[in-house]
């Protein structure tokens, strides 16, 4: 061998990828055979499971897909099967997918585009930005018109659609697609999605689902995904992770508390614009009428506030539970997806449910549902204050519900941050405001909130012990320590005589 000579290297999985894509995009503007087609797809098909495609590799896939080409319908669906990306998908698929919709000249397969909707319904989890999604929703609402696209088109919008999407026209447009085609299960839970939003507005019955027609459609798919994403991030330190985005630019959002408005009022009947004085109130409260959307009552009008609690009414109860719980969910989506920037709202949505809480003298089981949600997740730090005084008007519970959805989340908190002595503090005065609402609670009844004496003596002498175990992880050092110890003995000897009475 001469001294010239030089050896070419093998080409590595991912680029025998990326060339086998290459000769692919080629049938965009030359025509290319059955058989060259094949050789290139099974060539992805060897090493995709393994790889995913790269960020380049992905967009020319679906560049192949969403405009004409030279390729087969059969290989066009055989590609479809392999696009398990890389990476974090850009907003220019989504667009592109979205735009290849419908019919006429230029647009993708009919049975091409149920496939591509499927896909964007896979691979959710994993796009750059969900907002892209929404800046489509207009659009993709649009196709639900479409009997072929139907299924994967409300999945999509089942999974994007947030209060701000639901407007009037919508539900209208809804229903009567609904009453057209009574056996669509999807277009019948993208109106439940809708009514669960406004339950007042959205008032047709419907039909029962017939199992879970929104779960996600390929477990398999997800699964070879996160393979190939964690081979990729071991591979290569310019693969980026997945971390949830935060926007930088976000716009102040004012928090979305409806308007008190009453509808379909008759002639007898009283709005509660209309009562401006305790008087008036008395006089008409077998009169008034609600708002058309109960959540207006965290809007701080005391009237509606007296009209829940002194005309009691289970619907209406059921109506602002299924408001709150919705709203917290939402906005704790948005602060979780905007990082710092989505915090303020769902604060101020927190703090406007306690004000509610504490007029009633009871945590509503929507708010209490939430913060079992939300402890687990949650840093300590942000709505600190809002979310104890809420917790301290949870109902008396078996100890075992307290320690799984309350004190075990909170104590994880308390353990992770050795240095952190502001959440220590407050947790053990949190802790200790908790036994004394308990005891002014509990008092010589035989039974609070369910619960047998028996029961609550447990659930006291336990919560007590917890008290206690976390005061002994605390420094006598902290600032503080000596009043906490001092609360200490208070707390045993008043937990002691509730016991012995």
């Amino acid at each position: 061998m001469s001294g010239n000579s030089f050896v070419i290297a093998p080409l590595s999985p991912q680029e025998k990828i990326s060339v086998a894509i290459d000769g692919l995009h080629a049938s965009r503007t030359t025509v290319i055979s059955k058989s060259t087609a094949s050789d290139h797809l099974s060539m992805i098909t060897i090493h995709v499971h393994e790889h995913g495609l790269s960020r380049d590799d992905l967009s020319k896939a679906i560049d192949i897909l969403t405009r004409p080409s030279s390729l087969r319908k059969s290989q066009a669906l055989q590609l479809l099967k392999l696009l398990y990306p890389r990476e974090k998908i850009d907003d220019d698929v989504v667009i592109r997918i979205v735009g290849c919709l419908g019919v006429g000249q230029g647009k993708a397969d009919q049975l091409v585009q149920v496939n591509l909707l499927r896909w964007l319904v896979l691979i959710q989890p994993f796009l750059k930005s969900q907002k892209i999604l929404s800046k489509v929703y207009h659009i993709l609402f649009m196709h639900l018109s479409y009997e072929s696209t139907r299924q994967w088109i409300a999945h999509l919008l089942f999974l994007t659609t947030k209060r701000r999407d639901i407007r009037p026209w919508r539900i209208q447009y809804l229903l009567e697609m609904q009453n057209k085609y009574r056996e669509s299960q999807h277009l019948t839970g993208l109106l439940l999605l809708y009514k669960e939003y406004f339950p007042e507005i959205v008032i047709d019955r419907f039909a029962k689902l017939r199992g879970a027609i929104f779960k996600y459609p390929d477990p398999q798919f997800l699964s070879i995904i996160h393979e190939v994403h964690a081979g990729a991030n071991s591979l290569s330190s310019e693969v980026p992770s997945f971390p949830r985005d935060g926007l930088s630019n976000l716009k102040r959002r004012k928090l979305n508390i409806p308007e008190m408005i009453t509808l379909d009022v008759s002639e007898k009947s009283v709005t509660v614009e209309e009562l401006s004085t305790l008087a008036s109130f008395a006089k008409n409260i077998d009169r008034v009428s609600l708002p058309a959307q109960v959540g207006s009552v965290l809007r701080d009008d005391r009237m509606v506030k007296r009209i829940l609690v002194n005309r009691p009414s289970q619907r209406a109860w059921a109506r602002l539970n299924t408001w709150i719980a919705s709203s917290l969910r939402e906005e704790l989506d948005d602060a979780e997806e905007n990082g710092h920037h989505g915090e303020g709202l769902l604060g101020e949505l927190l703090a406007r449910s306690y004000d509610l809480c504490l007029y009633i003298k009871e945590l509503l089981v929507s708010v209490e549902d939430f913060l079992c949600i939300y402890l687990p997740r949650w840093d300590g730090v942000r709505h600190r204050s809002t979310v104890f005084k809420l917790l301290l008007l949870m109902p008396v519970r078996r100890w075992e519900i307290i320690d799984r959805d309350i004190t075990s989340p909170l104590t994880a908190i308390f353990q992770k941050d050795t240095e952190n002595w502001s959440f220590r503090y407050d947790y053990l005065v949190f802790l200790e405001d908790l036994l004394r609402s308990y005891l002014v609670r509990c008092g010589n009844v035989r039974e609070v909130d369910g619960l047998s004496r028996a029961e609550v003596i447990k659930t006291m002498s336990s919560l007590f012990a917890h008290w206690e175990s976390m005061f002994k992880k605390v420094s006598y050092s902290d600032p503080a320590a000596t009043e906490i110890q001092g609360a200490s003995l208070y707390m045993y000897s008043v937990v002691q005589m509730y016991v012995d009475s």
